[in-house]
């Protein structure tokens, strides 16, 4: 699998559940098929694609071996896990959300704090507080729901999650979405997985 930092970066990338101290309105959440290339803190790639209650994650870190593939599927509130790896890449984990995981478009509750541009696109910044850990987070998302950017601020010092380069809105195949054939699937029971997927925050 991939080290334990990149699964990190997925944890914060694939969004937060925010806390009731800033219920104010609710955070857009995407309402259109997408696919988008971004940028992390931690010189990492990641594209993303969405569609139909799935997310498609993809994380590529510089001088690690392999591909991070997670396929999130927001209803059950769980994730396939995979990585292109000699002996790994014929097996999945399904494993439950861990906790400090959300969906890529945040959903919840914020605070709108003002406007901003992200890779051509006009969006709403939008502040929230993450549970676990108590950090703010803000958000740039746009009118349909589609986070481009996400900034932790912890104890006054702003860390960058991820930033979108590019974003194009069109339908999404289906099987993007899906297993490739032959694939073995472990399922892991909540909880057990979490020690792998720890929070990007300090």
């Amino acid at each position: 699998m991939m080290g334990r930092s990149g699964l990190a970066i997925v944890a914060l990338i694939v969004g937060m559940p925010v806390c009731g101290a800033f219920a104010g309105e609710p955070v857009p959440r995407a309402a259109v098929d997408y696919n988008l290339t971004a940028r992390t803190a931690e010189r990492a790639r990641l594209s993303l694609a969405h569609s139909n209650g799935w997310m498609r994650v993809e994380l590529e870190q510089l001088g690690v071996p392999g591909t991070f593939t997670g396929l999130i599927d927001f209803t059950r509130n769980r994730m396939l896990v995979m990585a292109s790896l000699p002996g790994l890449d014929r097996m999945a984990i399904d494993m439950a959300m861990p906790a400090d995981f959300a969906v890529v478009d945040m959903g919840g509750q914020g605070t709108r704090t003002g406007v901003d541009m992200v890779a051509g696109q006009p969006c709403d910044v939008w502040r929230a507080q993450e549970k676990r850990s108590g950090a703010l987070i803000d958000t740039c998302v746009t009118e349909d729901g589609i986070t481009l950017r996400a900034v932790a601020d912890v104890n006054g010092k702003k860390t960058l999650i991820f930033e979108a380069e590019t974003l194009e809105r069109r339908t999404q195949d289906p099987a993007i979405f899906k297993l490739p054939k032959g694939v073995k699937v472990t399922r892991v029971p909540g909880g057990l997985m979490d020690s792998l997927v720890p929070s990007l925050l300090p």
